[in-house]
């Protein structure tokens, strides 16, 4: 809702807020306010990254209103209390009593200024009596820094922050929004902010909600225990009925109702907390929210996954003597609380929807998941060790062995001591890691290696299998198959690895939480990263193993993780798969997705020709046109890369809106020394390993530019790009291609970036967040 003022900023008299005209008739919320809230407020206010936790995804929502206090403080000594919408409040009087103040007002449509109390308005309003020049760069004392702190005035201190900030008014920091938009928004204000969220179910879904709920509330024990799994590894996902592909979405929540009644959420801090006395029951509670991106991780459910489900959970040969308790060393270590389920079952369960997974740690429990990717480089290839080679899957004495020393974080919740980190579970993850070495040395006395059949193939047809990720400054995005070109490294993942990334990021993450917990999330992710690194490292030559991590992790081989606890134990095993060439990992990264070609999707030739230019780019004359072009940046590398925004938006034209316009991502790989350490990141950037992968279609959640070009255009920015040197270069760039915040064109874009993914992507496709949207 505004920055603090800046050292060049002057108190200025408020200025005089233009009145906006109401409309006298009713205004319909479904038809005519929700698209304009949707469009111009929710593209900055929605989830905990809302500026003052205002969120506008929901009329629940905008009647909350705002908070002074931020969800993000890594720096809180005490863990703060959820203020999650829909779940830790139930009303407006509770969210009141918790600190939030309303931005709506009274709605009182008397006088000749009828919103004097509505926060809302008074800020439209101050965007409308100081717009920016269009086209133009913002003002110097217009900060867009994430970590800006917020003033979040209530409606008594509007103003004072009105004559702190004149240029703080919404939509903050863009154009203007138009005269039927602020009339619309303003009138809603004026009539009450009536409006209902809630959405009239089609008639198959249904039928389709009891068949899920009978299954998931089945009395055996053996149902429980599964149904208590399935949910710790379902409460972020946004479920949908694959016969309804557009929605609506759903939430598996625990209820103290029964099916058949309205939920009522049992509000815990994490899924595997204790609900506390009484029964409860599994739920599928309808999202009403709108859909963004960041935070949309759909999952199907529909009679092949039933199917699928009772075969992995109920029909395996398990018989459970006991149910799970919810005492924090247990229920925080999911090999401990499903112990009796089978390994196997749960690993396959994992792979089945690897990317669904994988989504969920770096995009789903915070919105901003910086906990999470700063640990990460930013672009690398993932893929999974195949059960059958798994011993934490063919030998059932070794996970049973392994499970006291496979504990996480969230057992301690917010009163984790720094020793406990950087001492306690090192030592840990040391001695799993030696027991680990002797189970495989066991199974391997000839020392032979891994060969190519260790990596899980998808059993021929499931694109799970190879997942790409690009880092984007704090968030991240999953795409299968190996895109983008060439990375700087891989991973490979087992089951131990990716249900402890699991739990240690989602499951067991709490956004609340204080500086040590959130310190000991961070930590001990390092040592799951070195790991899956190091299983991608068992399958190079055994001799260059050692030379190669070091390579990755410069400036970071003294600590005592990468010396000690994570340190190479594969040494005295050799490898199958053959090497022809001295770079061996681009040769491993490629035999990988060659062996896996069933289900390694279309091959990428944009990104592969590393500045040089290919054939047959795409189908398509116009495609094929631009992306010979696009192919001659397409995975180049260098310093010159690096004043390039994270993600941007390539919009090219054809020279009319008619919906055939091509839309490219590109991503900017900042290249890392390392990324061991949580802080001074700035210091660790290697410019002259910066990377560029472009990927067609839209990809990500947060773009931070657009670049708006004819066909024809496409050459001279190609080499605009090449020539690339400096910020000034990209202001030029920007200047000549891009859409600035300000452009009177920049709504319009995006609400037709948004028709056109909703387009080609209806089930995945969101809202964006613009909070990130840069002003080179």
């Amino acid at each position: 809702m505004g920055l603090l003022s800046c050292a060049e900023a002057r108190r200025l008299p408020p200025p005089e807020l233009p009145e906006i005209a109401a409309l006298s008739r009713p205004l319909s919320y479904e038809q005519e306010v929700r698209p304009v809230v949707e469009g111009r407020c929710v593209v900055c206010h929605a989830c905990y990254d809302a500026p003052c936790q205002l969120q506008y995804n929901s009329v629940a929502g905008a009647q909350r209103g705002a908070s002074k206090l931020s969800v993000y403080d890594g720096a809180r000594l005490r863990e703060a209390a959820p203020t999650r919408l829909f779940v830790d409040a139930s009303d407006t009087a509770a969210w009141r009593a918790k600190g939030f103040f309303s931005v709506l007002g009274g709605g009182d449509a008397q006088g000749a200024w009828p919103w004097q109390d509505s926060l809302m308005v008074e800020m439209l309003a101050l965007g409308r009596a100081r717009p920016f020049v269009p086209g133009e760069r913002l003002p110097s004392r217009v900060s867009l820094d994430i970590n800006r702190e917020l003033s979040c005035p209530a409606s008594d201190d509007f103003g004072d922050y009105a004559s702190r900030h004149p240029f703080g008014g919404m939509p903050y920091a863009t154009a203007p929004l138009s005269t039927r938009e602020l009339r619309v928004l303003a009138s809603w204000v004026a009539q009450g902010a009536q409006g209902s969220d809630a959405r009239e179910l089609p008639a198959s879904a249904h039928e389709q909600l009891r068949v899920w709920e009978a299954f998931l509330n089945g009395t055996s024990k053996k149902q429980r225990i599964s149904s208590r799994y399935l949910y710790e590894h379902w409460f972020l996902a946004h479920l949908y009925f694959s016969d309804l592909p557009r929605g609506p979405f759903f939430r598996l929540v625990r209820s103290r109702s029964a099916p058949g009644q309205a939920v009522q959420e049992v509000a815990t801090r994490r899924p595997h907390d204790d609900p506390g006395p009484g029964p409860f029951w599994y739920r599928l509670q309808p999202i009403e929210t709108s859909i963004v991106h960041k935070t949309h991780i759909v999952y199907r459910l529909d009679s092949d996954r039933l199917s699928r489900l009772r075969a992995l959970f109920l029909e395996s040969d398990w018989e459970p003597t006991r149910l799970p308790g919810y005492t924090p060393e247990e229920a925080a270590n999911p090999f401990v609380a499903f112990d009796q389920i089978p390994a196997r079952s749960r690993y396959q369960f994992l792979l089945d929807d690897a990317q669904y997974f994988v989504m969920t740690f770096i995009r789903g429990p915070v919105c901003r998941g910086q906990i999470a990717v700063d640990v990460i480089q930013d672009h690398f290839f993932v893929a999974f060790l195949d059960p059958d080679y798994d011993l934490s899957i063919r030998e059932p004495d070794f996970l049973a062995e392994a499970r006291p020393l496979l504990d996480l974080p969230a057992e301690h919740g917010s009163d984790l001591l720094p020793g406990q980190v950087w001492l306690g579970y090192s030592r840990k993850q040391a001695r799993y890691l030696n027991l680990r070495e002797r189970y495989y040395a066991a199974a391997d006395p000839e020392g032979r290696g891994p060969s190519l059949a260790w990596v899980w193939d998808g059993e021929g047809s499931n694109p799970n299998a190879l997942l790409t990720i690009f880092r984007n400054h704090d968030n991240a995005t999953v795409v299968k198959g190996f895109r983008g070109g060439t990375p700087k490294t891989a991973w490979i993942i087992d089951f131990p690895v990716f249900e402890r990334i699991y739990y240690d990021l989602v499951a067991g993450f709490d956004v609340f939480g204080n500086v040590t917990h959130q310190a000991a999330t961070r930590l001990y992710m390092d040592h799951l990263r070195m790991q899956s690194e190091n299983n991608f490292l068992a399958f190079l030559p055994s001799a260059r193993r050692e030379e190669i991590r070091a390579s990755w992790y410069v400036g970071a081989t003294h600590e005592v993780g990468y010396l000690v606890a994570d340190r190479l134990r594969s040494l005295g095993h050799g490898t199958q798969v053959s090497f022809a060439t001295d770079d061996v990992v681009v040769e491993l990264m490629g035999k990988i997705e060659s062996s896996n070609a069933a289900v390694a999707g279309p091959p990428d030739r944009l990104n592969v020709c590393a500045g040089e230019v290919c054939a047959d780019a795409s189908s398509g004359a116009e495609a094929s046109a631009v992306e010979a072009q696009l192919q001659r940046i397409a995975g180049s590398r260098g310093a010159f890369l690096a004043p390039l925004p994270e993600l941007s938006l390539l919009v090219v034209r054809e020279g009319s809106r008619s919906g055939g316009d091509l839309v490219y991502s590109l991503f900017h790989n900042r290249g890392h020394s390392n990324v061991a350490y949580m802080f001074r990141e700035a210091a660790r950037l290697r410019p002259s390993q910066d990377s560029l992968s472009v990927l067609p279609g839209q990809v990500g959640s947060y773009p931070n530019f657009i670049f708006l070009l004819d066909a024809a255009q496409v050459p001279a920015f190609v080499e605009a790009v090449k020539g690339l040197g400096d910020s000034a270069d990209l202001t030029r760039l920007a200047d000549r291609y891009g859409l600035r915040r300000t452009d009177a064109r920049f709504w319009e874009t995006l609400d037709w970036l948004h028709a056109e993914r909703r387009l080609r992507e209806p089930t995945t496709a969101g809202l964006y967040d613009i909070g990130r949207y840069q002003d080179p």
